[in-house]
């Protein structure tokens, strides 16, 4: 059966080309710069079979958590990552998420960055509020790959990883210096009322 194609224009900058290019010139077959692009696509947005495959093993382990608790290898934070599409950057007891690293919404060099920016908040004992953090990444003004969301996510996961101590996460949730829903960052973790099988 024929693959359906359309055709569709798109103008880069030169820069860009020029990386595409250099991808392209890796590859063994060197592929033309249209079929570079496909591939490029592909590699970002995942391939179909690539992310069934990331569902099935994300139910595999919300269900294990939801029957059989918080324990045999999977702690409150790696299920809250897997719940919550976070990479599980400090869960690597657990491998279970490393194959499927370009499906979480929340990628690993994402949670890298921001764990280091707060390491060095906390270290020099200058943590922010979670507005200022909001600031920080330019997201109220729209020009940042963070939303209020995905921070919110990103933190909490931290939280149920024990990073920081308590004083860190007051700073951070310094009153009238956060949004409301920001309190779901410390919140106790309930598999049975906070996973969802869906």
């Amino acid at each position: 059966m024929e693959v359906k194609t359309e055709r569709f224009e798109l103008r880069l900058e030169t820069e860009i080309l020029n990386r595409i290019d250099e991808w392209r010139s890796e590859q063994s077959d060197l592929p033309n710069r249209s079929e570079a692009v496909r591939r490029l696509l592909n590699l970002g947005l995942g391939s179909p079979e690539n992310r069934q495959l990331f569902q099935i093993m994300r139910f595999q382990i919300l269900t294990a958590a939801k029957t059989k608790g918080i324990g045999n290898g999977l702690s409150e934070g790696y299920v809250y990552a897997w719940e919550s599409g976070v990479y599980p950057l400090f869960d690597d007891g657990a491998d279970h998420h490393v194959p499927f690293a370009d499906q979480f919404k929340i990628s690993r060099a994402s949670i890298e960055e921001l764990s280091k920016h707060l390491d060095e908040c906390w270290r020099e004992k200058k943590v922010p509020s979670f507005y200022e953090l909001e600031d920080y990444y330019a997201v109220r003004s729209g020009r940042s790959s963070w939303d209020r969301s995905s921070l919110i996510i990103a933190c909490r996961y931290m939280f149920l990883k024990d990073l920081f101590d308590d004083a860190f996460w007051k700073s951070l949730l310094k009153k009238m210096d956060h949004p409301s829903e920001a309190r779901s960052i410390t919140r106790k973790f309930n598999v049975q009322t906070d996973v969802y099988l869906n």
